[in-house]
């Protein structure tokens, strides 16, 4: 409208100044001047570059159903930044937050949506819900492009639309319950494998309140041939771990943790704790998915029996312990980083402790160019369990088959991985063939 009338204005004016000059050149030029500025402005834009940043989605159904953007691979070419992170919800369902930001100007234009996705939905459903809210979240930033051209928008209403919505009752109170049973079955010629595992977990989470319970379980058996004779290993395990939070403010927060277990592998008949603790972040809770910086301490009275005598001639005992942890992690356009540490002691004796920390780094280096490191390294020296070595000696084969908890006095984790991409800029065509 604008461009009409200042065309229409220009041409009011060339006509004047023909009629009293008689210049015809003059018009001509005026004319063709605002025509070319009249086309300039309503030339579109090509269709932004989109960089998906998703390690929980489905890509390959995004990328085949939202097909007005261009997908790239790397965020240098991208116009649009789409980070989506994903958490459980008190009802047992995902929370997806996506994050849309301008890339490459000098005030970038940013939105946050959220979008839920009930413990009821199926994968199809979840991943059909986030596609729509992908979509809607892109609206602002093909605006004036071409991808306008092609578009339109479709309103479904409800079928309860314009009638007030009810308060729900929940008969539940935000209790969440899962069962998971499996069995698996192996062999070959001199051996057979067994096993049965079991669990079920419990949540309810409220604003102020995180409650959650599970017990796992598992029966392994295995028999292996050996020269003349079978050996039977057993190597059943299990546990029952509780916890409970509640929030004190947007950085703190109170917990109590208990829990039972044994573990033949490792000498424990029943260990039994009881565990208070509290969390402080030093980057508000709403934040958490961003960035999170807490440190945890935790006392823990412990009461342990063991099916064979320990190295420290115990059969049972009633010991005190202290845990201190701290875990640094930043989830940005430049990557993850990811650093646990933690130690702990024994009141009885400090010289029984564990120091363990746990970094894990993956960083965009340059244009293509990322680099992953992770690992773990532990000092151990709390193998409270150990049996005395005149009842089994851990370097046997047949200890070694058991699975018999061996003395250490660490052990160590470490990968280290470069990653290098090049060629097309653009991530578009999905062929599932093979």
């Amino acid at each position: 409208m604008v461009t009409f009338i200042g065309l229409y204005i220009n041409l009011i004016l060339s006509v004047i100044i023909l009629y009293r000059t008689g210049t015809a050149v003059l018009f001509l030029l005026l004319l063709f001047t605002e025509v070319i500025v009249a086309q300039g402005v309503s030339r579109t834009a090509p269709i932004p570059n989109v960089f998906l940043d998703c390690n929980s989605c489905d890509v390959t159904f995004i990328r085949t159903n939202i097909t007005f953007v261009n997908y790239v691979r790397d965020q240098e070419d991208a116009s649009v930044y789409l980070r989506i992170n994903d958490q459980r919800t008190a009802g047992g369902g995902v929370e997806y937050t996506l994050e849309f930001s301008e890339m490459g100007i000098e005030s970038p234009r940013t939105d946050t949506l959220r979008y839920v996705s009930t413990n009821n939905d199926t994968w199809d459903e979840r991943r059909r819900g986030l596609n729509r809210y992908i979509k809607i979240g892109l609206i602002p930033y093909v605006t004036n492009t071409e991808a306008m051209n092609a578009l339109d928008i479709f309103y479904e209403e409800p079928e309860d639309a314009g009638i007030e919505e009810e308060v729900v009752e929940d008969p539940w109170n935000n209790w969440v319950f899962d069962v998971d049973v499996r069995s698996n079955v192996s062999g070959e010629a001199s051996e057979f494998n067994f096993g049965l595992y079991s669990g079920l977990e419990a949540e309810r989470t409220t604003e102020t309140w995180k409650i959650r319970s599970r017990f796992h379980g598992e029966v392994r058996r295995r028999n292996v041939d050996i020269n003349d004779k079978t050996l039977n290993v057993n190597r059943d395990w299990g546990s029952f771990w509780n916890m409970a939070a509640y929030s004190l403010s947007d950085h703190m927060s109170l917990g109590l943790f208990a829990g039972a277990s044994f573990n033949r592998v490792n000498n424990i008949a029943l260990s039994t704790y009881i565990a208070p603790s509290v969390e402080y972040n030093f980057f508000p809770y709403s934040e958490f998915q961003n960035r999170r910086f807490l440190i945890q301490y935790q006392i823990t009275p412990n009461h342990r029996r063991y099916f064979n005598t320990t190295i420290f001639l115990k059969d049972s005992e009633t010991i005190l312990s202290q845990e201190i942890s701290t875990r640094l992690r930043y989830d940005q356009r430049w990557g993850r980083i990811d650093i646990r540490l933690s130690g702990s002691h024994y009141f009885h004796d400090t010289s029984i402790n564990r120091i363990e920390i746990n970094p894990t780094f993956n960083i965009r280096v340059m244009r293509g160019l990322s680099v992953s490191v992770s690992g773990r390294y532990r000092i151990i020296n709390d193998q409270l369990s150990l049996q005395l070595p005149g009842d089994v000696d851990p370097d046997d084969p047949e200890s070694i088959i058991r699975g018999v908890q061996r003395p250490t006095s660490y052990d160590y984790y470490f990968s280290f991985g470069l990653s290098y991409t090049f060629g097309s800029i653009y991530n578009n065509i999905v062929n599932p063939r093979f």
